[in-house]
């Protein structure tokens, strides 16, 4: 009874939380609303006609739908027009023709506006001539270059979905082939003028600015990576000083670039909806002024002043979703150009929404905070300013700059945990005014001076640019350490950290250091050999050809399906930190972001083994397969390569060995490359074949040894083998459960990374714990469990220095 009482008041609670999420606003007037029965809606446009009606064109599934908006409260839709029944539906508009793409095929629909009002509209198809008579079928986007009079086909079935390119000069309703930009392979969507087209590569992460002045010949001038690499659609803004960027994914950003110098593009910021971290997924935005008017799916449509392109601040917003979080539902697509000002919306299912906007310029406040006892830049302060509940955080510079849509007096308050809170009252904020709070300055009793220096076990020298972060619970500061393989810090709060340290062909470096005193030295040192628990990148390659579920390296953030893991909600026990690769991660539904329409590949930094006299290959997956329709058949492939000759090491699939836990695996390199190449490379593939399914796979605890001795095998689970703490600074308890009582000898041996064996310990129950880790150095070490002679499970433990 309990437990349903819980669920009840949990599904209350939801319920009001998508009320209120439902009717967020901010100077944004709703006007109606326009529902299609049995239809989806994707993008949408509009046009205005010489007697200056406004129509939204509506990308309704069965057709563009041609709604007249003259009066936005009460909509009225003129016709539709018939098309090949998908959800995938895009409309522009040049010279009095609407033009409409679709993934259902049939090529581009050419509709004729000019007889609006009336419901007759004459309209075709086009589908290629010349080079590709009759050969375009399926159009996922497109742009029209209205500055040169040619549209630009992205996502098609020709070029690898390269960009076609159209003239619409000689005749609108009769385009011609112009040529064709495929150099850099699939084209997502893109911003077009005046011959400069900004290409959205979404499988890639970046967008390409290309010379497209030859149709024939395109120059590309220079690429860049958005924030979370998954580049959806762009727009320069009217200087064609910037272009503003959204990625198509989960807790993404909308995000502005300069882009005045193709060969040194700038970030300038980046900012989430009106909700941070609510798990929306941008769409697509548009440059309207110095606003931009953006589509994000559950989270509706903003409106974002970028008069500052460092510093974005929203000044407007409508939900026009009944719910939260991450999903490819809500706001598909938003027109705002109309003369009149009214903004159209089209939402996936529920249609047609028709707004008026106030435009208000945002309020700004920038700056910077440092320490006030050795002046250096404090990362993660609170920036908030009172009432409008409107706050920010400092970067690794110490800088902040945000804003609000509501002027006003206000206090702004600056805090972090272990600093005094500071405060500054009575600030006034105006509409297009900058307030800047620099050197803001704040103290705390807590900090303490931290230097170090990382060094070569073997050769005792220092290492330059290596990764070094001090985390707990609290704070998570990162260094890089300089010329001399030192780094510093004179404001590290007190209390306990796990310090890391990484480096390809070394072994990952993770201790636990309690930070208390005075001018406190922290020496690291990295031992040679090849390990990688994914704690910093160290340069493993991701490729394919899925469209999502990519291989990606964070914290896993775990789904399931009928009850069942399908990501991992957590890395390997016993590794440094909480990161590993899994393919997509972002959490909710099982079916949102796994690997979809092809396969993610995760390949290894080279790696040598040339000096090694019996190297095994450790490390950890996670497979899960299942749903869909059909028996499951779906894979994940494990192989080995030397640049030459390529060997598999597993493939696992549902019927062989798939389930949903990490599953351990140790490999003789000798059995498969008896000459131990200086060239190897590790390469980890998960596939999703048709029909379609869930699959989803993880990868973790990457290690080489040198010896046969503390080889591990995949688990037998014969006995169940827990440590904790692990890592551990003095002794840790290695907790066991026997499948039966031993009657044949049994115990636990643990061996160094070398091999070496430390210590043995008898094992006399089916149940109980040893503890092990007194006397013995810092080090990665593994307890075997023998049984009669045989090893039936192995775990790795870490024993800090």
């Amino acid at each position: 009874m309990k437990k349903n009482t819980n669920l009840l008041i949990a599904a209350f609670l939801i319920a009001v939380s998508n009320l209120l999420h439902a009717q967020a606003n901010l100077n944004v007037q709703f006007r109606a609303q326009l529902t299609y029965p049995g239809q989806t809606c994707a993008n949408i446009c509009g046009y205005t006609d010489s007697l200056g009606n406004e129509y939204a064109l509506v990308g309704a599934s069965q057709g563009m739908s041609i709604v007249d908006v003259t009066n936005p409260s009460s909509p009225n839709e003129i016709t539709q027009i018939p098309n090949i029944d998908d959800l995938w539906k895009e409309i522009k508009v040049y010279r009095g023709f609407a033009y409409v793409t679709t993934e259902g095929g049939g090529g581009l629909q050419i509709v004729d506006l000019h007889p609006l009002p009336s419901a007759t509209l004459p309209y075709q198809s086009y589908t290629g001539d010349s080079a590709i008579f009759n050969q375009l079928n399926s159009i996922h986007a497109l742009h029209i270059d209205t500055t040169t009079g040619y549209c630009y086909l992205f996502g098609t079935n020709l070029f690898s979905g390269g960009a076609v390119v159209l003239d619409l000069n000689a005749d609108p309703y009769n385009p011609t082939y112009a040529g064709k930009y495929d150099q850099l392979g699939y084209v997502h969507d893109g911003y077009v003028d005046n011959d400069t087209l900004f290409a959205g590569h979404i499988y890639d992460g970046y967008f390409a600015e290309v010379d497209m002045t030859n149709k024939a010949n395109p120059v590309v001038l220079g690429i860049q990576t958005t924030p979370t690499a998954f580049t959806h659609n762009t727009w320069r803004s009217d200087d064609h000083k910037y272009v503003f960027t959204t990625d198509e994914n989960t807790n993404s950003y909308l995000a502005a670039f300069d882009v005045t110098d193709p060969q040194n593009y700038v970030e300038m910021d980046r900012t989430q909806s009106y909700l941070p971290g609510s798990g929306s997924i941008v769409h697509n935005t548009h440059i309207l002024q110095n606003w931009a008017v953006t589509a994000w799916y559950k989270d509706g449509f903003v409106i974002t002043d970028v008069t500052r392109p460092q510093n974005l601040v929203h000044v407007g917003y409508y939900d026009t979703y009944n719910g939260g979080g991450s999903g490819f539902t809500g706001a598909w697509g938003v027109y705002p150009y109309f003369p009149s000002g009214t903004i159209v919306v089209s939402n996936v299912n529920e249609g047609l929404f028709v707004f008026t906007p106030t435009y208000v310029r945002a309020c700004y406040l920038e700056g910077n905070v440092t320490d006030s006892i050795c002046g250096t830049p404090i990362l993660g302060v609170v920036v908030k300013i009172s009432t409008v509940n409107d706050s920010s955080y400092t970067d690794i510079s110490g800088d902040y700059a945000f804003g609000t849509a509501t002027p006003g007096t206000y206090d702004v308050t600056f805090s972090k945990p272990g600093y005094q809170t500071k405060t500054y009252a009575n600030i006034i904020f105006a509409p297009g005014a900058v307030n800047t709070l620099n050197n803001v300055q704040l103290f705390s009793p807590l900090a303490v001076p931290v230097t170090g220096q990382v060094t070569n076990s073997t050769s005792g020298n220092p290492m330059t640019g290596i990764p070094v972060m001090f985390d707990n619970p609290n704070y998570t500061l990162n260094f890089l350490t300089d010329g001399t393989g030192n780094f510093s810090s004179c404001n590290v709060i007190s209390g306990t950290y796990t310090v890391a340290a990484a480096e390809w062909g070394f072994q990952t470096y993770c201790n636990a250091v309690n930070v208390s005193s005075i001018n406190q030295n922290i020496p690291v040192t990295l031992s040679p050999g090849y390990e990688d628990d994914f704690t910093f990148d160290l340069g493993w390659i991701t490729s394919g050809t899925a469209s999502a579920g990519v291989w990606e390296r964070g914290e896993p953030q775990g789904t399931t399906f009928s009850s069942t893991p399908a990501n991992p909600d957590f890395d390997v026990t016993g590794d440094c930190m909480d990161q590993c690769y899994v393919t997509g991660n972002s959490g909710g539904s099982s079916s949102q972001d796994d690997v979809d329409n092809g396969y993610t590949m995760l390949s290894s930094p080279v790696f040598d083994l040339s000096t090694y006299n019996d190297p095994w290959i450790h490390y950890d997956r996670w497979f899960f397969n299942d749903g869909g329709s059909g028996n499951p058949n779906d894979s994940m492939v494990i192989r080995l390569t030397d640049g030459a000759t390529t060997v598999t090491l597993e493939s696992i699939t549902p019927l062989s060995n798939g389930n949903s836990s990490w599953v351990h695996n140790a490999v003789r390199v000798a059995s498969y490359f008896p000459s131990l190449p200086a060239t190897m490379r590790m390469i980890i593939i998960v596939y999703d074949l048709m029909p379609g399914h869930l699959v989803e796979g993880g990868f973790d605890a990457f290690l080489v040894v040198d010896s046969n001795a503390i080889s591990v095998p995949a688990h037998s689970n014969t006995a169940i083998l827990q440590a904790y703490p692990n890592p551990f600074s003095g002794t840790t308890q290695i907790n066991y459960t026997l499948p039966a009582s031993p009657e044949n000898d049994a115990y636990f041996e643990v061996r160094d990374i070398t091999g070496r064996l430390v210590s043995t310990h008898p094992v006399n129950n089916q149940q109980g714990n040893i503890t092990i880790g007194e006397g013995m150095p810092g080090g990665i070490y593994f307890v075997r469990l023998m049984i009669g002679g045989i090893m039936t499970e192995t775990i790795r433990v870490v024993k800090s220095e």
